[in-house]
């Protein structure tokens, strides 16, 4: 591994050198590329504007202004017709007239191929179209008849209008001309064109694929488009807001480049339609007229390509020349330092006359020299891990040994403290109260409130006893259960009885919360250490609880209960929490009431539960009180292997 390791060291030194030369190389193609690019973009961008562009839009608005011409041209010679100048102005009344001018519509109709020819009579809104056909009555109140009235209002002479027929899917434009004089008009006149042989006409000669024509009017509505759904929409929606504003800012023709549509650059020119008020703009992407750089772009790549390799292969070539013989010295370096001694060295480099065939034989006396070092020096090292290795099993045993001892004295010096002072109280008392018994002054309630004294002590100290004996009992697996079916709310009542007047004595109220079912609670299970194990939780939250109140009850779940015990005493700090549970040991005094006791309630209760089949955790805020939780299952599983 170290070989590889150095010979790639100095292949990065042939790399870095190829990197530098290539780098260099590829930058200058591209600046020059890129200089190459922009000067052809630009010249053909400019003779695109001033020739393609506005050749192909000069095309498309002269084809329409044709168009428009010459519908002008015939709405102008059938407003000026004199059967319909005569049929109108008579009211109607003139049969031949009508005859007549009806005939010259459908004339006009077959022989210049006009989607419609018309005629509307001012007198009684009558609306005539060709094949003699009364189409409609031109009213006000409909919207499709309001340019009519607009024609008459405005006096305009001769006008356009454009109707988009949505069932047809079809545009339609209409030369409208004012029959007689514009003060006193006696009807309209005028032809539909349809707009579709305008649109084919450029889709015939499109500058790209993509290109795309419009007709605007003076508002920015569109109103002829290849796309059918956009007629009657606003420019400025299909394109951009601002791309409408630069094309209905002025009426002369202009070229608006570098414009971004939808993420896509292009290239818009707009030219109005004759002296009316619409105009005629076409879109051509600018990807698609630049045709030409794509191959310039093409080849400035492959150019590029070709000029880098080669240039990378000269320098190969070169730096291997150089870098060769010390790659294959750093090589052996690397072996010889990793403890491989048995590489050998080429003879070629060894008989080179210049300062590479020096280092070589320097290389080979190191070699040499290094060898006997390595021997002596791996010898020392495998006795010093033998050593370490010993002296480290031996301290760890050391220190799992102290541990143990400073646990077990520890735990030894507080159980002796504890008992020591637990059994010497009520042994003074016994002893105390025995000796006043045998005065011969004592009164009969005198001697029998001593008595009873003497029974109380003899209690705790049997209590104190029967703990010790429970937790060796446990310990040796000799406490077994003796299952029956109990009653759970009569229980905690119990409990709240048996404890009521001592929690009264301490200032405490002593709450017991009700199971919330209908149904008594009941679980199977062994009633005697049930209770033992209430007593001791209860009995502790009366003694570390200075003020406030004690709570007990219970939760029926799925296949246990669980039972709490709360109180509002001084809480207990997180990292005495799981002590509390282990024999002999109780809250740190620093953080607690001196209470008294031995330290073995908790732990009885902890194997008591674990014998039922439970478990007993606390939740504790310190200063503000303890729950404390533990679980029975309902169906009686036992477990008699009970260990901490």
């Amino acid at each position: 591994m170290n070989h590889f390791r150095g010979s790639i060291e100095f292949k990065k030194i042939r790399n870095r050198l190829a990197v530098i030369l290539g780098t260099f190389v590829l930058l200058t193609i591209v600046l020059l590329g890129w200089v190459h690019f922009v000067s052809v973009k630009r010249a053909l961008l400019k003779d695109i504007r001033e020739k393609q562009l506005l050749t192909n839009l000069s095309a498309a608005q002269s084809s329409l202004q044709a168009i428009l011409l010459k519908g002008i041209e015939t709405s102008e010679l059938l407003a000026e017709d004199p059967a319909l100048m005569t049929w109108f102005s008579g009211n109607g009344q003139d049969e031949h007239a009508r005859i007549l001018g009806l005939q010259q519509l459908d004339r006009l109709h077959k022989n210049y191929n006009y989607a419609a020819v018309f005629a509307i009579n001012n007198r009684n809104l009558n609306y005539w179209q060709q094949e003699f056909q009364l189409m409609d009555i031109v009213s006000k109140d409909d919207l499709d008849d309001s340019w009519y009235f607009d024609v008459l209002e405005k006096q305009i002479k001769t006008s356009l209008n454009f109707d988009f027929n949505r069932e047809l899917n079809q545009s339609m434009l209409f030369v409208n001309v004012i029959m007689g004089n514009v003060d006193d008009p006696i009807g309209v006149a005028g032809v539909g064109i349809d707009p579709s042989l305008f649109i084919d006409n450029f889709k015939a000669q499109k500058p790209s694929p993509n290109s795309t024509l419009w007709l605007i009017d003076e508002e920015g509505g569109i109103d002829m488009a290849e796309e059918v759904e956009q007629i009657n929409q606003s420019f400025g929606k299909v394109t951009s807001p601002q791309l409408m504003q630069l094309i209905l800012e002025d009426t002369a023709q202009k070229i608006i480049p570098n414009q971004v549509i939808n993420g896509r650059e292009v290239e818009v020119a707009c030219m109005p339609l004759g002296d009316t008020p619409y105009k005629v703009v076409l879109l051509v992407p600018i990807d698609e007229l630049l045709g030409l750089l794509n191959v310039i772009r093409i080849n400035t790549l492959w150019v590029s390509i070709l000029i880098l390799v080669v240039t990378l292969l000269l320098v190969s070539v070169v730096a291997r020349q150089i870098t060769t013989p010390i790659s294959r010295l750093t090589q052996l370096s690397g072996s010889f330092a990793a403890g491989n001694l048995s590489v050998t060295l080429d003879r070629g480099l060894m008989r080179r006359r210049d300062e590479i065939g020096q280092l070589a034989i320097a290389f080979e006396s190191m070699k040499e020299q290094l060898a006997g070092f390595i021997k002596r020096v791996s010898d020392t090292n495998l006795a010093l891990e033998r050593e370490k290795v010993q002296l480290s099993n031996i301290n760890e045993e050391l220190e799992t040994a102290l541990e143990r001892a400073a646990e077990s004295d520890r735990l030894t010096k507080s159980f002796l403290a504890n008992i020591s002072h637990e059994i010497r109280t009520p042994m003074n008392s016994i002893l105390g109260f025995a000796q006043l018994l045998e005065l011969q002054d004592l009164d009969q309630s005198e001697r029998s409130e001593y008595a009873r004294y003497v029974i109380k002590s003899g209690q705790q100290l049997l209590a104190i006893l029967d703990n010790i004996v429970s937790v060796s009992k446990m310990d040796s697996g000799m406490i077994k259960p003796h299952f029956e079916t109990i009653d759970v709310d009569l229980v905690l009542s119990d409990t709240r009885e048996m404890f009521h007047l001592l929690a009264l004595q301490a200032g405490l109220e002593f709450k017991y919360k009700k199971s919330q079912t209908d149904e008594p609670v009941k679980l199977v299970s062994d009633p005697v250490m049930l209770q033992q194990i209430l007593n001791n939780l209860v009995s502790n939250a009366i003694k570390y609880t200075p003020e406030g109140c004690i709570t007990i009850g219970c939760e029926k779940m799925d296949k246990k209960i669980e039972f709490y015990v709360a109180d509002t005493g001084l809480g207990i700090p997180e990292h005495e929490r799981e002590a509390i549970f282990k024999p002999f040991r109780q809250v740190d005094r620093a953080y607690s009431l001196p209470a008294g006791g031995a330290g073995l309630g908790l732990a009885i209760s902890k194997k008591m539960v674990a014998v039922l089949g439970g478990e007993i955790w606390v939740e504790s805020t310190y200063r503000k009180g303890s729950v404390f939780h533990f679980s029975i299952p309902l169906s009686g599983e036992v477990i008699f292997d009970v260990k901490d």
